[in-house]
């Protein structure tokens, strides 16, 4: 139960955000209870490294196997630490950084209820359960994207997060019904992955999940979202980046892991998208110039690393992930919060109008340090531990280990020349800055000076997490225990080597960085460059394009229009089911008798009157004439019931339109003979397709007759001695409530427009 309430106190604290004043013992105040969550979770660390984890579930549709269920294992309490943790530091954050500014209760409001989603996620032991808590982390996060919704791009921005997530979203509830339909229970726990393998959907479920997991953690193709949602407040792309959002995609995969590792298409498919994800994040990185969007990629480039590590799928290559998840987290987190510091102090984020502020802004410097060292990846930070047990990892699959170490020095290059951009513009050299530049207030500090000196502590003392913390998450990703000893260094060794290497490179394409970047930015501006969000908007805008045209053509105002286009489909679905599956009609129907023909005859000729004569009197007699040959045609087969009741309605709506036809504006001509030719062709082709469907039918007895029920329950059971209007009653009275009902709205309607009428006198 303690699962439930740590989760839903974070949402009670929602109304809390929007009902305290703005002060700025607020954030305080609703830190308090990320960090009780956090606390909670610590004291569960031992039971999940025991293999004991807390866990509880209750009922939510029986009937379909579905539960209410939450889990507390190593790998979940890795990632609910790093989302109530760092959560704490963002509320504090978010009210300092929304000081004197409107909306930062709203901000913080809507930034507890993705946290609370968030926590759904992670905890989440039934797959149903999980994308409930998906589905709102894409719901939550448009709100915080679009906060500033005054901003065009801010808008922009937040519709295609949403849209490009939520399309992956609906992949994914395919992909987890099939997956539980294929291990036989919707229980992630429980799933086997022997009993996956040995099911036909499979292959299925691998597609579909990998599709929610890419779309939400920005794989190549659909990276372009996450760097577009930079148009958020600070405070919101500090959390989504840093441990919520964008590593909700890697906890799926990490989840799933155990379950569908083995299939044949997880290891090309993952540690493929993986690579192209790193390969575009560093390439985009050095192009930027805003020190958020600089970080935005280089988080591109983390996940894309992190798919590979988990598509890898080797024991230390799954420790490696587990602690670069934690070391990313923190450095992301600090340099997140010291940008918007930055800006703050400042007015601006973008690195060529900075300079020298070291001296001016000495905390803010201190924050971005660390955080630049762990970005690097090369010092006594928990990022560097966990780059170097990736590279181990990459040395240690003989196969690709080439590929592997190419991948991982680039990488390590790239963000190694993003740290010293991010570190060495704003900070060193001449002082410039388009405003006075000042320090940030103690709330804008707090955050990223604790997490960078987190990311310092943890390297210097990893002991403190790897027993009770790693090791459990790992175990949980690899499906068995793993044992984890991290260690700061390890001697001189190839990945050390490697390390180096990457810094070399990573100097050598800061150099180049001016020259090249020059060319390829131009190439990357070109119209024709397929980039991301020009693939986006040509399908968006295309699609909107489409949606014009098919309503220009489509609905065009005119009801006669309407109506053809849904009898002609109705009238080629029909006839494409009668050609698949056949149809037979019962010679006997092709042979009427004669009265039988001379009934129709008379039909017939009272609808084709009432059609062609201009003269209502001529057109109404003509219709009493149709509706009395269909009250022969029910006494002819046995229904006089029915045929004396056709013939006292038919008398009564004879009389009614005689008596008011006089009100009813002139006939006037139909229109063309071309168009009246064309309705007169699909009415024709309507009749003779009921026609048929119904001939065919009485040749396919699907079931048992119920009349035969209908005559021996009607007195027994419902006391009338007349079938039908016991069927209409009793039987299906919930029909004849319906027909009423539309009776009387249309009785209430007609009644309106008479009064309209009245009035307009």
């Amino acid at each position: 139960m303690g699962l439930v309430v740590a989760i839903a106190a974070v949402f009670l604290a929602v109304p809390l955000a929007l009902l305290l004043p703005a002060r700025r013992w607020r954030g305080l105040l609703l830190a308090a209870v990320p960090a009780g969550v956090f606390a909670y979770f610590v004291s569960l660390l031992d039971r999940a490294a025991e293999g004991r984890p807390l866990a509880w579930s209750a009922e939510w549709f029986p009937s379909l196997g579905v539960e209410l269920a939450f889990r507390a294992d190593g790998l979940a309490l890795l990632f609910g630490l790093l989302i109530a943790g760092i959560g704490a530091f963002i509320l504090v954050y978010a009210e300092a950084y929304m000081a004197g500014k409107p909306g930062a209760g709203r901000l913080e409001a809507t930034l507890l209820a993705f946290m609370g989603a968030m926590l759904g996620v992670v905890l989440a032991d039934d797959v149903i359960t999980l994308f409930v808590a998906w589905e709102l982390t894409s719901v939550t996060s448009f709100l915080l994207i679009s906060f500033e919704q005054e901003k065009l791009k801010a808008r922009k921005a937040a519709v295609q997060a949403l849209l490009v997530t939520g399309a992956g979203g609906l992949a994914l509830l395919a992909g987890l019904v099939v997956l539980g339909q294929a291990a036989g229970t919707y229980r992630v726990s429980a799933m086997s992955a022997e009993a996956v393998a040995g099911s036909s959907l499979a292959t299925g479920a691998l597609v579909l999940v990998l599709l929610g997991a890419f779309t939400k953690s920005a794989q190549v193709p659909f990276h372009f979202w996450l760097p577009g949602a930079m148009a958020a407040p600070t405070p919101v792309s500090a959390y989504l980046h840093s441990a919520t959002m964008v590593k909700a995609g890697v906890y799926l995969l990490a989840r799933l892991h155990p379950v569908l590792g083995d299939l044949e298409g997880w290891r090309p498919a993952v540690v493929s998208a993986g690579a192209a994800t790193l390969a575009v994040g560093a390439f985009v990185a050095v192009h930027e110039r805003d020190l958020k969007r600089i970080l935005a990629f280089t988080t591109v480039g983390a996940l894309g690393f992190l798919t590979m590590l988990l598509g890898l799928g080797t024991e230390l290559a799954i420790k490696a992930a587990m602690v670069f998840v934690a070391g990313h987290a923190l450095y992301k987190g600090a340099l997140f919060m010291a940008a918007g510091a930055i800006d703050h102090g400042t007015g601006t984020r973008m690195v060529d109008e900075l300079g020298g502020l070291r001296r001016a802004m000495p905390w803010t410097f201190a924050a971005v340090a660390a955080g630049s060292i762990g970005l690097a990846g090369f010092g006594p930070v928990l990022a560097f531990i966990g780059k170097e047990a990736a590279l181990e990892a990459g040395l240690e699959d003989g196969g690709a280990a080439g590929g592997w170490a190419l991948a991982a020095i680039v990488f390590s290059g790239a963000l190694f020349t993003a740290a010293a951009v991010v570190l060495l513009r704003p900070f060193f050299g001449a002082e410039r800055a388009p405003g006075h530049p000042h320090e940030g207030s103690a709330g804008l500090l707090a955050g990223p000076l604790a997490l960078g000196a987190l990311s310092f502590g943890l390297a210097l003392a990893p002991g403190v997490i790897e027993g009770r913390l790693i090791a459990p998450a790992a175990a949980a990703v690899a499906g068995e225990p793993v044992k984890v000893s991290l260690k700061l260094w390890h001697g001189f060794n190839t990945a050390l080597g490697l390390s180096a290497l990457s810094v070399g490179g990573g100097v050598l394409l800061g150099f180049a960085v001016p020259r090249a970047t020059a060319l390829t930015g131009r190439l990357m501006g070109a119209r024709w460059f397929p980039s991301g969000p020009k693939v986006y908007d040509w399908l968006y805008y295309g699609m909107q394009r489409l949606a014009r045209f098919h309503t220009v053509w489509m609905q065009r105002g005119y009801l006669r229009g309407y109506i053809a286009v849904v009898l002609l489909t109705f009238v080629g679905l029909a006839w494409a089911a009668l050609v698949r599956w056949g149809g037979s009609i019962e010679r006997d129907w092709l042979t009427p008798a004669f009265y039988e023909a001379a009934v129709a005859a008379t039909i017939v000729a009272g609808a084709t009157t009432a059609i062609v004569h201009m003269s209502r009197l001529a057109a109404v007699t003509a219709l009493g004439a149709v509706g009395f040959g269909v009250a022969i045609v029910y006494a002819l087969f046995g229904a006089p019931d029915l045929a004396l009741t056709q013939i006292v309605m038919e008398t009564l709506t004879v009389m009614l339109f005689v008596l008011v036809f006089y009100r009813l504006p002139k006939l006037v001509d139909r229109g063309p003979m071309r168009r009246r030719l064309r309705d007169g062709a699909i009415a024709l082709a309507v009749g003779v397709t009921m026609t048929v469907l119904v001939l065919a039918s009485l040749g396919h007895q699907q079931g048992q007759p119920i009349s035969s029920y209908f005559g021996e329950t009607a007195y027994l059971e419902a006391f009338g001695k007349n079938v039908v209007n016991v069927i209409l009653v009793d039987f299906r009275s919930l029909d004849t409530l319906g027909e009423i009902v539309v009776l009387g709205t249309a009785a209430f309607g007609v009644f309106a427009l008479l009064r309209v009428r009245r009035w307009s006198r």
